[in-house]
């Protein structure tokens, strides 16, 4: 961006002798020298009456709070994936999901009532029926008693009959459990609510049973989330990820989620790292690997020396929990914080890896870096949340902001419809694009140059997609995912026990993997309780489902 100097400027610089044009020039200088200087100085006046603004407002919200009063509206979503305008000469139609469907497709009739009049003339002819259909639930307690009957053989041995398969772990049926995992799961019902409501319906049962049905002995679950992650992994092209605040036992840690269109997965943790992250991608029992792939992070990260003659690099796990882990570091002389943080990555990374995930796997997520790690993708929406940010002190600044955000709105239309048809002309027009549209630089509005500079800087992690159309231009169903995390959260508050904190992990994950499959979670329940098969297991669904579109996308 340039700027023409003055008239008056330019008459007395002409008509000034060439010692006065030196007197002039340095003046100039000094003055911009001073402008910098002053500008500088606003950005950090600005920054600390934003902290005050924020610190002013949180303590406004905690006076609303104490006085129950509503709270300041929210800012509007961003307008990056908001549909273009239709023209004129485009019909409206209507809006999505509103189309009207039969509801007696699949309608299963389980009792007939006739209903004559309740006065019939002699000489009136019977002309059929008129159908009138209700949905009803029955919803009563069920109690069973198994007798077992038992004889004795000539040698003394004794024969008893055996409880069906279902009903041989515990007093309580697999309808019943069920109903209480899809309660408390499903439709987020806290633990004495639903204690409540089974004892209005007479049945005989302990707070502390509730509990143990919830969280205890969910093995074989926890087993086929495991497996989830796995093959989720194994099979994806990319996968998103995020997080949110956890509260275990009254302290704080960190939920994190994993997924794609075909699986989810969470667990939770008590420290927020890339090491952590790590862990998290091979699931409950992570291994420690130090391959070459393992080496070559360490290259990038540039360990030091003096470490390197201590390492020696293989297929071979070294250790398959962190107190083995430690125990080798220890044994080798890696002892200071920085390097055994360092070789622990590489050696999870090592070890996710090895587990059968592609190294070329995408990692979508909105930019912390915990998560950079294989390939990094980021999201458009948290980067343009950079520029909503800003706050021009002159109309300047506030038209260069508005230019700007026009720009990059245009600009993410064009990779949408680059997603659409994908062509190499088109990937080489769009990265020419970004440079001419965030390689701008603005005078006096160093905030803003600050911005683009971060966009130039992750070029690479914005525009992952030219190379991978199937890749998602934003997060936001790593965002919906784990807004599933915050809701319950916010009903349930944390979690007491590792087993409660573990089977709330899983039992989520599953859920929302069903949904996506498109399965229904009652149903699985229901199967997995009973061992009956109905629903066959999640990976081989996943799997299935991944390997048809694979086909479809394979070139013929």
């Amino acid at each position: 961006m340039t700027s023409s100097s003055s008239p008056v400027l330019t008459h007395a610089l002409s008509s000034a002798p060439s010692d006065g044009v030196d007197r002039w020039v340095a003046l100039v200088r000094q003055q911009q020298a001073t402008i910098q200087g002053q500008q500088k100085t606003i950005e950090v006046l600005e920054r600390q009456l934003r902290q005050q603004q924020e610190r002013i407002e949180q303590l406004e919200a905690e006076l609303r709070a104490q006085k129950k009063l509503k709270g300041k509206p929210k800012l509007g979503p961003s307008r990056l994936n908001e549909p273009l305008p239709k023209t004129d000469g485009e019909s409206k139609g209507k809006r999505p999901g509103s189309a009207k469907r039969s509801k007696k497709v699949g309608f299963e009739i389980h009792e007939e009532r006739i209903i004559p009049p309740s006065a019939i003339p002699d000489t009136a002819k019977f002309n059929g029926y008129r159908d009138y259909d209700v949905q009803e639930l029955t919803l009563k307690r069920h109690n069973i008693r198994f007798r077992l009957a038992e004889y004795v053989c000539e040698d003394g041995t004794t024969l008893v009959g055996q409880l069906p398969e279902e009903y041989r772990h515990g007093h309580y049926g697999p309808l019943l459990i069920g109903y209480i995992l899809y309660q408390h799961y499903q439709c987020r019902v806290p633990h004495p609510l639903i204690h409540e409501q089974l004892q209005e319906w007479g049945i005989d049962i302990s707070t502390g049973q509730v509990h143990n049905l919830l969280s205890e002995n969910k093995e074989s679950f926890h087993a086929e989330q495991q497996q989830v992650l796995r093959v989720g992994l194994e099979t994806a092209s990319y996968v998103h990820t995020d997080d949110t605040g956890a509260r275990h036992q009254g302290k704080n840690g960190y939920c994190t989620v994993i997924g794609n269109a075909y699986f989810t997965y969470f667990r939770t943790t008590t420290r927020k790292s890339r090491q952590s992250f790590l862990e998290t991608l091979q699931g409950e029992t992570p291994c420690y690997v130090l391959n070459e792939y393992a080496q070559q992070y360490l290259q990038s990260y540039s360990l030091a020396a003096k470490h390197w003659q201590h390492l020696t690099f293989s297929a071979q796990v070294l250790a398959q929990d962190p107190v083995q882990w430690q125990t080798y570091l220890t044994s080798i002389g890696i002892v200071t914080p920085q390097a055994v943080r360092l070789v622990s990555e590489a050696a999870l990374l090592g070890g996710v890896i090895e587990r059968g995930v592609d190294r070329h796997l995408i990692l979508l997520s909105d930019g912390a870096p915990q998560f950079n790690v294989l390939v990094h993708a980021l999201c458009w929406v948290h980067a343009e949340r950079a520029l909503r940010r800003l706050e021009g002190n002159t109309r300047q600044q506030r038209q260069n902001i508005e230019e700007m955000q026009q720009g990059l709105w245009q600009y993410y239309q064009q990779l949408k419809a680059y997603q659409q048809a994908p062509t190499a002309a088109g990937k080489e027009t769009l990265e020419q694009a970004f440079d001419q549209c965030f390689g701008r630089c603005f005078l006096h509005h160093a905030s803003l140059n600050t911005v683009l500079s971060q966009f130039r800087a992750h070029k690479a992690e914005l525009l992952r997609m030219l190379d991978f159309p199937q890749v998602p231009l934003h997060n936001n169903a790593g965002e919906s995912d784990i807004r599933e995390y915050v809701t319950r959260r916010k009903v349930s508050g944390g979690t007491r026990s590792d087993a409660g904190r573990r089977a709330r992990d899983t039992f989520v994950g599953l859920k929302k993997t069903c949904r996506k499959l498109g399965l229904s979670f009652w149903q699985l329940l229901l199967s997995r309780l009973r061992g009956d098969g109905q629903i066959p297991p999640l990976p081989d669904v996943i799997r299935a489902m991944t390997s048809g579109l694979r086909q479809i996308n394979s070139p013929t």
